[in-house]
């Protein structure tokens, strides 16, 4: 318990999109084969974590950063839908500011590269 296989995660968010595995794997310039390691993995570099990220528009490294959370979450009884409601508002609200993180980086990047 306390481990994250992250690999598990990306499958999950990854059926959840609906999106062609071609797709996925020409966005992260990869090939299928590599992705179906990717789904399998337990640990991943973060680089790629990143480009995962920004592909399927999710925060996986949320997983790592609010483990205790998780942990205390898993161990409680299902909660009421509008807490889940709440608690699902608040995750989106995490990932548009993590989005709007990675944005201003990239932003700035270009800025010292042009």
């Amino acid at each position: 318990m306390g481990y994250v296989e992250i690999g598990p995660k990306i499958k999950e968010v990854f059926d959840h999109r609906q999106m062609k595995l071609t797709d996925f794997a020409d966005e992260l310039g990869t090939v299928r084969q590599n992705v179906y390691r990717i789904f399998r993995k337990r640990h991943l570099d973060t680089g790629l974590l990143l480009r995962i990220s920004q592909v399927l528009n999710h925060d996986f490294f949320q997983y790592y950063s609010n483990l205790p959370e998780q942990l205390a979450a898993e161990s409680k009884l299902q909660a009421p839908p509008e807490t889940e409601y709440q608690r699902q508002l608040e995750l989106s609200r995490k990932e548009i500011d993590y989005l709007r993180r990675i944005i201003k980086l990239m932003e700035e990047k270009s800025v010292l590269l042009g």
